[in-house]
């Protein structure tokens, strides 16, 4: 059944796959980024949660309810409980110093396993897939992993913008 699957997975989700993999792997080792490119990785993931939801579900209450409120309550526990607070902020250059971090890699790879796993249950006509439940819950995961992204992307803009932007690297 496995082969059967992999054999009817297009192309073009082994090339998201290879692209998600390669940005995670940016992502583990320290680097400098201006302040643009280090919002584009956060911004680009929720545009695809919100993607997914939208091929997944469309743009309905339940769904964008469901997303919303596991994003903001990710994002909020994140950047309160979890933020990166290792990372530099160094205002005369505005660029950031960002230590290398496999997490971004682990949760990329969480986003991309519920949405194949729901395109495979989708293709198998599982009736489970066309409930409010489910796609409630599965649009809570997406915004749940979103979370981590918005949290990461509201560290960054705090620091670029708050009183330790003047700190230098």
């Amino acid at each position: 059944m496995i082969v059967q699957i992999l054999s009817h997975t297009p192309i073009w989700v082994y090339a998201l796959l290879l692209v998600l993999v390669g940005f995670g792997l940016m992502q583990a080792r320290t680097r400098t980024v201006g302040r643009i490119p280090a919002l584009l990785l956060p911004a680009g993931m929720i545009v695809l949660s919100l993607a997914g939801i939208n091929s997944s579900f469309g743009f309905k209450a339940i769904p964008l309810a469901a997303w919303g409120v596991a994003t903001t309550a990710a994002t909020l526990v994140g950047y309160v409980f979890f933020r990166d607070k290792r990372i530099r902020y160094q205002a005369t250059e505005g660029r950031f110093l960002i230590p290398g971090s496999w997490l971004p890699l682990v949760v990329m790879m969480a986003i991309f396993a519920a949405k194949y796993a729901y395109a495979v249950m989708n293709a198998m006509n599982a009736e489970l897939v066309s409930t409010p439940m489910f796609a409630g819950a599965v649009s809570a995961v997406y915004g749940l992993l979103s979370g981590y992204f918005s949290s990461r992307a509201v560290n960054l803009i705090r620091l670029a913008t708050g009183p330790a932007s003047s700190t230098t690297i």
